[in-house]
């Protein structure tokens, strides 16, 4: 099974194991693999395919051209009838995904046992519901409302908690003229979320209900289901009302946490305020970043020096104004009062009468302080009147210690601590919310580990992301959580059909996004949560996208990477991209910039090189630098600094067809190498052997840095990118350290002739693993492996089950 879900990539024995026996793996678990896999191939000979199982590397691989199947026609079919529904064509797309549901015979992978076909067999039928699901919304929108209300009752009966199909049932019956019978319907439905989950039905279903109820006149565009519309999670079993009400930043005791730049300031307004000059603090910063709850602390604040506070917040524009008003009147006259406006974005049409009459009103040692999504308008900045006035603060994430404060105070289980602190990366909210949940779950084992999840994303993705205008901003929502940095190019790529200029331009004005060096990232939290989201929401499209982006930052990107600064940025977007594996990101740095810059060896760089290599490596590695500079010196790279020009750190890759033999002699690891390839590489005519034979940073050989991933995109780039590669290795001094790295990537390790030399040696034969599958091989493993959250998972070595 493992095989074919995997057709086309190698699959490392390990997997197999891992995928037939889980924790339960025997001892002798890869040599029953390999005996089933020998049998696999008698029985394929029987049928001339004796070849339909390719070896390489410690895995295996199915060769796609002998094989069809079902599963890859299906998700072809519903992605052909998305992009035909998109086109208008609703009739072309509705017998698309019939033609595809006839694909189905039963349930998938039945009878068949492991791990991995659990996996496989879950991720399949959550497909054929969702193309469910769009199958009967297109039959609505030609008009088949009796046969979908006659039809959904079965699908729902083997779907009892699936919402969505209840919205499309309501529907149907309502637009069948059978309204009494859809409000009986929406009862049930009531009574059975209830008594099932503890929970009420969702927004939409809700709304659905009220429409009916008050018989409304029927808008498609605002009434019908919609698979992409973003659900706030319905709240788990067992979760107190009062946890929608959490304040971020607080404990449960009431302890506030953090902020101390931003109070420190208040404070100094309080004290400049004895004078006569109006004081005006700006708090700036994302949903569910706290600022209400900072407001709160300081109308404490100011209460305990003895001044008169007003509070607005959750006013529309109109009662605002009146409130307002009312607050100028009860302020007259007095001494350094302080007013506070909460999310002040709401406000906006009230912002020309605020700066230029209301406040100009209030005493003028009075503290205003202001708190919304954004700061202060360019009309305040450069008003004189205001000039020296203003002071802005942006609400920053809060720190580790900050974080692990909050959750301790809160009585979390001390196993989960960690956890939800990783997760919420230092959001006050995704903190809050989390701690709460993770405290019910520790104190009645509800709900499930993943209930919970999927409860603390959802109420985090309705907070913090909002509504997109169309399905094209959606997806680049989703492309700039899921690459590490986005571009116009990349949207382009991977998003086609939409106006990548615009949709760049409307992701960069997001709140939750930030504006980097090399592209756009989300926010510390949500990035997660929106790629969990859409993973276990839409896998089909989730998996379409994560190949579009790695197609396009293995291929595009990659290959035109030529500055160190972007091949720094490349290699992170990879490890991003893998970071479910485990190991690609261990040998990634994650923060900081080398200044440095790339170049060519010249003839005056050569004693140089080679006294940082006999430095670095001793005597032997000098000399096989000294002696390849005489051969083969356009195969140096160098990285110097750009401020002082010191040499940091240098690489050789050597290109070999018919090595001389004084070169084989000249150099022990070249003829080391050069013999694994006469054993086990047939060369043709004009292709080569590429050997990266130095890697030479002597500040950085311990650890991940920019500088060596400078060097792993320069390698890279020549596995994927050079013509005519027929094998390449690839020596380094420290093989321990970048051992598990090289299994991950399928190099195989030469064993030494010299047990004495310093050095590993890694090849890889191109012609056997072509790049096209090399870069597939973890591909199930980076989309679908369960490592997704840091949320809710036992730090130490007891567990917790869902």
């Amino acid at each position: 099974m493992s095989l074919l879900a995997n057709s086309g990539s190698f699959v490392r024995i390990g997997e197999l194991v891992d995928g037939l026996w889980g924790e339960r793996a025997p001892a002798t678990g890869e040599a029953v693999i390999r005996t089933y896999i020998s049998r696999i191939r008698r029985l394929l000979s029987k049928h001339g395919l004796g070849s339909a199982i390719i070896s390489q590397s410690g895995g295996y691989m199915l060769d796609p051209s002998l094989f069809a199947l079902d599963a890859t026609e299906f998700a072809d079919l519903l992605e052909t009838a998305r992009q035909e529904h998109a086109s208008g064509q609703i009739s072309v797309a509705a017998k698309r995904l019939t033609q595809a549901l006839g694909l189905w015979t039963g349930t998938a992978l039945a009878g068949v046992p492991g791990e991995a076909a659990e996996r496989e067999r879950y991720r399949l039928e959550r497909l054929k519901l969702n193309a469910t699901q769009e199958l009967l919304q297109l039959r609505l929108e030609l008009g088949e409302h009796n046969e979908v209300a006659a039809e959904a009752p079965l699908i729902i009966e083997q779907n009892r908690l699936e919402e969505p199909l209840y919205e499309i049932y309501l529907l149907a019956l309502y637009r069948s003229g059978r309204r009494a019978e859809a409000l009986e319907i929406y009862r049930t439905v009531y009574d059975l979320l209830g008594k099932e989950l503890g929970v009420s039905p969702g927004p939409r279903l809700r709304a659905m209900h009220d429409k009916i109820l008050r018989a409304e006149a029927d808008h498609d565009d605002e009434f019908a289901p919609d698979p992409w519309a973003e659900r706030p999670a319905a709240r788990p079993p067992q979760m107190s009302a009062a946890l929608v009400g959490t304040q971020p930043d607080r404990t449960s005791d009431g302890q506030f946490v953090g902020r101390g730049t931003e109070r420190a300031a208040f404070q100094d307004l309080l004290r400049r305020s004895r004078g006569e000059r109006l004081g005006l603090l700006f708090v700036r910063g994302p949903a569910g970043i706290g600022k209400s709850t900072l407001l709160r602390e300081l109308a404490d604040d100011a209460t305990a020096a003895g001044r008169q506070v007003r509070h607005l917040h959750g006013s529309a524009t109109a009662d605002a104004r009146e409130r307002l008003e009312r607050f100028a009147d009860e302020l007259s006259g007095v001494f350094g009062p302080v007013l506070l406006i909460d999310s002040f974005e709401e406000l906006g049409d009230l912002e020309p009468w605020l700066r230029d009459e209301y406040l100009r009103k209030l005493p003028g040692n009075a503290i205003i302080v202001v708190a919304g999504r954004t700061g202060p308008s360019a009309a305040w900045l450069t008003d004189p009147a205001w000039s020296g006035t203003i002071v802005i603060r942006h609400l920053e994430a809060l720190t580790v210690q900050e974080s692990t404060a909050l959750v301790e105070a809160r009585g979390v289980d001390p196993g989960l601590q960690r956890s939800i602190v990783d997760f919420a990366a230092g959001h006050p909210f995704a903190l809050s919310l989390a701690a709460e949940v993770g405290r019910s779950m520790s104190a009645t084992g509800q709900p499930s580990r993943r209930e919970a999840v999927r409860y603390v994303v959802d109420n985090v993705l309705a907070l913090l992301a909002g509504s997109v205008p169309t399905d094209a901003h959606r997806w680049a929502r989703y492309v700039c959580a899921h690459a590490r940095h986005t571009t116009e190019d990349l949207l382009r790529a991977v998003v086609p059909g939409g106006q990548a200029a615009e949709l760049f331009d409307w992701l960069r004005a997001q709140p939750y996004v930030e504006t980097a060096a090399h592209g756009l990232d989300v926010n510390g939290v949500l990035r997660e949560v929106l790629d969990y989201h859409l993973r276990w929401r839409d896998p089909v499209g989730y998996e379409r996208m994560h190949r579009r982006i790695r197609h396009y930052v293995m291929g595009e990107l990659l290959r035109d990477a030529r500055d160190p600064h972007a091949c720094v940025a490349v290699m992170r977007t990879i490890s991003h991209l893998r970071r479910r594996g485990g190991v690609v990101c261990r040998y990634v740095s994650r923060l900081g910039e080398e200044d440095v810059r790339a170049s060519r060896a010249t003839p005056a760089d050569h004693d140089e090189l080679v006294t940082m290599a006999r430095e670095s490596h001793g005597e032997f590695t000098a000399a096989s630098v000294r002696f390849w500079l005489s051969r083969q010196p356009g195969a140096f790279s160098l990285l110097r600094c750009r401020k002082s020009n010191r040499l940091r750190a240098f690489m050789s890759r050597l290109t070999l067809r018919t090595p001389e033999k004084e070169e084989l002699e000249g150099d022990p690891v070249v003829g080391e190498i050069w013999h694994d390839v006469s054993r086990r590489v047939p060369v043709p005519p004009r292709a080569h052997i590429a050997i990266t034979r130095h890697l030479v940073c002597p500040d950085f050989e311990a650890e991940p840095s920019p500088v060596t991933d400078v060097f792993q995109a320069w390698v890279i780039r020549g596995w994927l990118h050079e013509p005519g590669l027929a094998a390449s290795y690839l020596v380094v001094a420290n093989g321990r350290l970048w051992r598990p790295l090289m299994d991950y990537l399928g190099q195989y390790e030469l064993e030494r002739v010299r047990a004495d030399r310093p050095y590993a040696i890694f090849g890889h034969d191109w012609l056997a693993d072509p790049p096209e599958h090399w870069r597939d091989h973890h591909l199930e493993e980076e989309l679908w492996a369960e490592r997704d959250l840091n949320l809710f998972v036992r730090q130490d070595v007891s567990g917790m089950d869902d």
